[in-house]
């Protein structure tokens, strides 16, 4: 398992172990946060590779700079909503053939801890933010049960070891 530090929110920084080639990626969390060059905001950046991008982000701005700066390329789907189910995921996954999931929702993330191996038995790729030990140690468990081998923890710099990102992929 490989060991990453986050200097940065940039994409490719932030996403390394990510995998978006030939996928069909659910990006839930999708705001512009601190990332100033829009190449490495994540829709853009995952959509260099995607197949499709569906993009979820409770930030209606956020949203409508997405749209814009896609103009209604095919490849995007934006959502402006707040993620606080796991039947949410699960329409989204169903109805998009969603193989790639990453979930930065700023704790939200617990909602994925409903999810079961069936419900994620199409995805191959997984990336989600914990900001939380608690969180951590819940989902350092949980993909397996899934399914999912860990190919990398992250640790966000300057901050304490229970924030960061799990990278897995079957």
């Amino acid at each position: 398992m490989i060991n990453h530090t986050i200097e940065s929110e940039d994409s490719s920084i932030h996403w390394p172990y990510f995998n978006t080639l030939n996928h069909n990626v659910l990006d839930l969390g999708c705001g512009r946060w601190y990332t100033t060059k829009v190449e490495e905001l994540s829709p853009l950046f995952f959509g260099n590779t995607a197949n499709s991008v569906v993009e979820v982000d409770y930030n209606e701005n956020d949203i409508k700079f997405y749209k814009d700066q896609t103009k209604d390329d095919p490849k995007y789907t934006f959502y402006s909503s707040n993620i606080s189910s796991s039947d949410q995921v699960k329409e989204l996954i169903k109805l998009h053939s969603i193989t790639a999931l990453k979930c930065d929702i700023e704790g939200g993330e617990i909602v994925l801890l409903d999810l079961t191996y069936d419900d994620l038995k199409n995805i191959s790729e997984l990336a989600i933010e914990f900001h939380s030990d608690v969180l951590k140690k819940a989902f350092m468990k949980k993909v397996i049960e899934w399914g999912f081998n860990i190919k990398a923890v992250a640790n966000f710099a300057r901050t304490p070891d229970y924030m960061g990102v799990i990278f897995c992929s079957k």
